[in-house]
């Protein structure tokens, strides 16, 4: 115990500023994990079905009169306006917030606690970086203060975004791959629809059949195909397909299975223009990229294969000038 507090007397602001940075992030962790994550649903989940019962008898007593029914007048202070406008704010930042997991790939309960989390710690972790960088490396330590100041800042402001940026970087990959195997999936879909598969048949054996070149969409489309067999309409599964990828092409599939499913046109015939509308889009990026290619290649051939050129052509002459003088 004495040589712990012999330590902490001698030691410097350079050796206390890690150990405090890291009971600070252990500890905002830990608050943050016990308040975000449920240890028993279950219970929390009865106890909020017990006091929304308990709600609405209470507001029908209160509100039966005389055998009349009245809205009792209640005058909202400022402050509980201003709550009220928070948790819908809240309510609606964490339906946004489940959504872009959705797109990129985590669907489960814990992905949005666990999402909370990491945006609470973030902003705290890139501080308590610019801090240590700022007293343990001399070449940021003899800056200036306002040099240090904006680096604090600059963290700040990345600890903020790069939760939300690199989330939208894997949502953004996840809907690239579910796009280019889309229109392998919908051949496939022309061949199971004419052999006499329904839809969620069809959806069912594409998804075990693409497991190996394109597992995410082979994800979405198990899942589809179980909504497909559960949910009493056709519809809000193709929605929920559609909600979770956020692609445009996939909305596209769904418009169109909404308009057969209403007018009646066969599934097979469907599918085949979609698959032929698809790759025809394909290539057309495709093209598109190779057209780009000769002015994408100038700037590098400017600045690396000329000068090699140069030096190879006019190196020789020169050379041959120095020693003729």
């Amino acid at each position: 115990m004495n040589e712990i507090i012999k330590f902490f007397t001698e030691a410097s602001i350079a050796e206390l500023i890690p150990i405090g940075a890291s009971i600070i992030i252990v500890s905002v962790i830990f608050v943050v994990w016990a308040s975000v994550i449920e240890r028993d649903p279950m219970r929390s989940r009865v106890k909020a079905m017990t006091t929304h019962r308990d709600q609405i008898r209470a507001r029908q007593r209160h509100t039966q009169v005389g055998g009349k029914t009245r809205r009792p007048f209640q005058q909202k202070s400022l402050f509980s306006r201003v709550a009220a406008d928070l948790r819908r704010a809240r309510g609606a930042q964490a339906a946004k917030s489940r959504f872009t997991l959705a797109q990129a790939g985590w669907r489960s309960n814990e992905a949005l606690g666990v999402y909370v989390m990491v945006r609470t710690i973030s902003p705290l972790v890139w501080v308590v970086g610019a801090l240590i960088l700022t007293y343990t490396v001399p070449a940021i330590a003899e800056k200036s203060q306002l040099m240090k100041l904006g680096v604090f800042v600059l963290c700040t402001v990345a600890g903020f975004k790069a939760p939300d940026y690199v989330l939208g970087r894997i949502a953004k990959s996840r809907q690239t791959k579910l796009e280019r195997g889309l229109p392998d999936a919908l051949d496939l879909m022309v061949v199971c629809t004419e052999a006499g598969l329904g839809l969620d048949s069809a959806f069912d054996r594409v998804a075990g059949e693409i497991v190996e070149s394109h597992p995410e969409l082979s994800d979405e489309l198990t899942l589809t195909s179980v909504e497909l067999n559960i949910l009493p309409q056709r519809q809000e599964a193709l929605t929920n397909f559609l909600n979770r990828t956020g692609v445009s092409a996939i909305e596209s599939v769904v418009s169109t299975l909404s308009q057969t499913e209403r007018y009646g046109t066969p599934l097979s015939q469907s599918f085949r223009v979609l698959a032929s509308d698809f790759r025809d889009q394909r290539m057309l990026k495709a093209e598109e990229k190779a057209a780009r290619l000769p002015a994408t290649l100038t700037i590098p051939m400017v600045l690396f294969i000329m000068p090699c050129l140069f030096g190879v052509l006019l190196g020789p002459a020169i050379i041959q000038s120095m020693a003729a003088f």
